[in-house]
């Protein structure tokens, strides 16, 4: 509608024209040249009108004759583009279906047809790949890395031809060179965190484990968890190489991100007994056996009052019970705290539920010890038994010490980055322990033996006789070694892991 009324428009506006310009009376008369022209004005204007309408067309017209030649080439490179684009397209096809000579035979169209090296190549690349050739695919790749804008994938395929061939040290050189480039890349991310922690670079992986927090490729509690794994794990190897400065500032670093976590806070309170400090490695000690129990913490925390009379050792134990109650650790504290103080029958009570349920050997050799101080070591000796064949706690440093090798802080790392905690549970169950009725069969005194009933020859006996029948009887003892011997004072009664060997070797000997 607009094009009609601007055609309408023009129509009326050149008729105006060329009606004004006959209605002028007037004329021009000039010379130019030698040549003398006179003429009605309207005529001579609209004549110089039409011709330079006349020389705009022709200059257009001579303008679009000189740019065909440009025009035809422009028109076959898009045809050629065009023609390059669709082989690009269905190669990629024939790469997701897994056809490698399709693939191969659209990626030498596409590189005809297209001046974009890049795209070609990353083709090229792949078709090569799937076909089998590495050394072509490789070739590729490496070409990549020469362009900007292809250089981050050239990097991915050289490093998942290095991972396919386990060469770790290139596959970490391509990955970090990718993360540098793109520090928000997921995959180059991963990457670098897992093969830093298969050589043990624990200050390395901390650092992209920064990055890629600021890049929001890790979550902050999860950043948190293994910034702290890894400065454990370096204050380990410090201590280990006798520098307990490092040692004491990594552990604390590795506190203040996760004061839960076991190995830290076993470390610290270690260092810091060693050097006196027992209120602050006690406190540490509580501060994580409040946030999670462990039993490491009910080892370590022993150790630092080791040198106090068996009631003040008994209160500190209490206390620390006292800070999680409903965890299996407190009960077991509570167990050691009777058992110093020798209050067995509070300490077999405190067992019970333990025993019930999936107990170690650990649960058992603190029942032997309590049922040896009630009733003697005689009725301990089935308890010995059931230490001895019972397993340990699988949980790592159940045993109060956090030594790994390097695969296994690798795998501790992963574990509690992930899922924040120090490593999967076991394939197995641990087998059903004791029923309650049970518990009380084997811990109940046993009445005495009825006195038979004297006769004649024993009445007139010597006083002698009559002595040795009052006298209680001896246990009977294998020929040959020695009965065991009952607890001499409450330390006899705290059974740590080495007590529990020793406890069970005593119970073979005895059976």
């Amino acid at each position: 509608m607009i094009r009609i009324l601007i055609f309408l428009l023009t129509i009326v506006l050149f008729a105006g024209s060329i009606t004004y310009f006959a209605s002028l009376d007037s004329r021009i008369v000039g010379e130019a040249f030698g040549y003398r022209f006179d003429g009605p004005s309207g005529l001579i204007v609209g004549a110089l009108f039409a011709a330079f309408l006349l020389v705009i067309y022709i200059t257009h017209k001579f303008k679009d004759i000189m740019a065909l030649p440009g025009k035809i080439k422009a028109r076959d490179k898009e045809v050629r583009r065009g023609r390059g684009i669709a082989a690009l397209t269905r190669g990629l096809e024939a790469v997701a279906v897994g056809d490698a000579a399709d693939a191969a035979h659209h990626a030498k169209v596409a590189q005809r047809h297209l001046d974009d090296l890049a795209l070609t190549r990353l083709l090229g690349a792949q078709a090569a790949h799937l076909s089998g050739d590495e050394a072509a695919a490789r070739v590729a790749y490496t070409a990549m890395l020469e362009a900007p804008e292809t250089e981050f994938l050239g990097l991915k395929g050289l490093y998942l031809q290095a991972m396919a061939k386990g060469d770790l040290a290139a596959a970490r050189e391509h990955a970090e060179r990718a993360f540098g480039l793109r520090s928000n890349a997921r995959w180059a991310f991963d990457s670098v965190i897992e093969l830093g922690l298969e050589r043990g670079a624990w200050g390395d992986t901390r650092d992209a484990i920064a990055r890629g927090r600021r890049n929001n490729l890790i979550a902050a509690d999860k950043a948190d968890r293994a910034t702290a794994a890894l400065l454990t794990a370096d204050a380990y190897a410090a201590f280990l190489g006798d520098d307990k400065k490092t040692a004491l500032t990594d552990v604390e670093a590795a506190l203040k991100l996760a004061p839960s976590f076991a190995p830290a806070a076993a470390l610290a309170a270690r260092l810091y007994g060693d050097a006196g400090k027992v209120g602050k490695a006690a406190k540490i000690i509580e501060l994580a056996f409040t946030a999670q129990a462990h039993p490491a913490y009910v080892q370590i925390y022993d150790r630092l009052y080791t040198d106090e009379g068996a009631e003040k050792r008994a209160e500190h134990l209490r206390k620390l019970a006292a800070k999680n109650p409903s965890s299996r650790e407190a009960k077991l504290l509570e167990a050691r705290a009777d058992n110093l103080l020798g209050e067995w029958t509070s300490a077999i009570k405190a067992l019970e539920p333990l025993l019930t349920g999936a107990p170690t050997a650990l649960e058992y050799s603190l029942m032997a010890s309590a049922v040896a101080g009630l009733g003697g070591e005689e009725e301990a000796r089935i308890w010995l038994e059931r230490a001895a064949a019972a397993p340990r706690d699988p949980r790592p440093g159940a045993e109060g010490e956090f030594h790994f090798t390097r695969e296994g802080w690798a795998r501790l790392v992963r574990d509690y980055m992930d899922f924040a905690r120090l490593a999967p549970p076991p394939l197995e169950d641990i087998a059903a322990g004791v029923s309650a009725e049970e518990i009380r069969l084997l811990t109940a005194p046993k009445a005495p033996a009825p006195a038979a009933a004297p006769d004649a020859t024993s009445v007139q006996g010597d006083d002698e006789d009559v002595a040795q029948e009052g006298s209680p009887p001896e246990p009977a003892t294998p020929a040959g070694e020695p009965a065991p011997e009952p607890p001499q004072d409450g330390d006899g009664l705290m059974a740590d892991d080495e007590d529990v060997e020793r406890i069970a070797a005593e119970a073979r000997k005895v059976s």
